[in-house]
């Protein structure tokens, strides 16, 4: 069964370039990681990024949708899978049954890392090819689908309904009620989607523990020296990251830095500091590396109007989610081009961010 199983996912991947970057909900209660003492008195080397790199699944775009965090979940159990032998780098899991379990029931778009998990660990994984991930954000956008699967639906149950693009209850019924097709939420593919998930969730998920924070810097950085990456969430700045909606917001962007997939930080007194928080919002990313000699200088708008230059010592290297021909096409590691992929500074990722483990079998 695992050898059939597993020959479902070798498909080619389709990455959608998006200049759009759209985001998470903002994220409540991040844990910062502390800046333990192993952290503040230990040197450490750069970690093999490029290894990590190599057992990572093709760039993906989360499209228009507020994904972020399942996209980061999915590429941390396809990287870690192909790290097993288990598949190979064409690995392609459905983002869309990812959001549809950690996500269904809820009214607004967004999840995080340890609710993604957590329905990873329950309800498994099916192949993309089994249930493809449709880009549109059925809140706001049409799609011919929309009013088929959630028009027999009424308030709370319907808007979930557009955030997932299924019926939430449809987890809960028995296959024969979902293959009637006399129902309004008549559903073949879920149906088809659900056996191949727990199969999946059989056969190859199994995890040492639930707890998934890293607490300080040395864990992070030491998952890191091991070969196995980490997910980033953190509150989102649109300045640090060079968004479309900085200059929309009278921060300013600076499209060189975004190209070359470079986040700086959100200083205090500057117009991003100021302009960010009022739109709030989260992003999450796969930290696959860090490098604490790397130098990275940013030119910040400050919020008197003047400009001012900031240097920063340590960066996380990162897998984002936005496709290959936009954000970080130009992102290179020792002259080597990662398109898709990207570096924030340490201090804005331990200041506002919070880091995870899978702690897969």
């Amino acid at each position: 069964m695992k050898n059939v199983f597993a020959l479902m996912f070798l498909l080619p991947l389709i990455a959608f370039a998006q200049e759009g970057a759209f985001l998470d909900s903002a994220y409540k209660n991040l844990q910062h990681p502390k800046a333990d003492r192993g952290a503040l008195n230990k040197a450490y080397p750069r970690n093999n990024v490029e290894a990590i790199i190599g057992f990572q699944s093709p760039i993906r775009s989360q499209q228009s949708r507020g994904t972020c965090s399942i996209f980061s979940a999915t590429a941390y159990l396809e990287g870690l899978l192909i790290k097993k032998g288990q598949f190979n780098s064409t690995i392609d899991l459905s983002e869309e049954w990812l959001q549809y379990t950690a996500v269904r029931n809820k009214t607004s778009d967004g999840s995080y890392a340890g609710s993604n998990f957590e329905a990873i660990r329950r309800y498994g994984m099916p192949s993309e090819s089994t249930l493809p991930y449709i880009g549109e954000d059925w809140v706001t956008g049409f799609n011919s689908l929309k009013e088929d699967r959630c028009g027999h639906l009424s308030g709370s149950q319907q808007t979930s309904c557009y955030i997932v693009h299924r019926d939430p209850k449809l987890l809960g019924l028995a296959d024969q009620q979902i293959l009637d097709q006399n129902a309004p939420y008549y559903d073949p593919e879920f149906v088809t989607a659900r056996t191949e998930a727990y199969q999946f969730r059989n056969d190859y998920i199994s995890f040492a523990n639930t707890y998934y924070n890293l607490n300080n810097v040395s864990q992070i950085k030491n998952i890191l020296i091991q070969g196995y990456p980490v997910v980033l969430e953190i509150d989102f700045f649109y300045g640090a990251w060079n968004h479309r909606k900085a200059d929309e917001m009278r921060i300013g962007r600076d499209m060189n830095q975004w190209s070359q997939g470079i986040v700086g930080n959100p200083e205090a007194g500057s117009m991003d500091a100021q302009e960010s928080p009022k739109k709030p919002a989260g992003h999450s990313i796969l930290v696959v590396g860090f490098d604490d000699n790397r130098i990275v200088k940013k030119t910040i708008k400050m919020a008197n109007g003047t400009m001012k230059t900031f240097t920063y010592k340590g960066v996380y290297y990162f897998k984002n989610s936005w496709g290959a021909d936009s954000f970080g096409r130009d992102f290179e590691i020792d002259g080597v081009n990662y398109p898709g992929y990207g570096m924030i500074v340490q201090k804005h990722a331990h200041k506002d961010g919070a880091f995870y483990f899978l702690p897969l079998n």
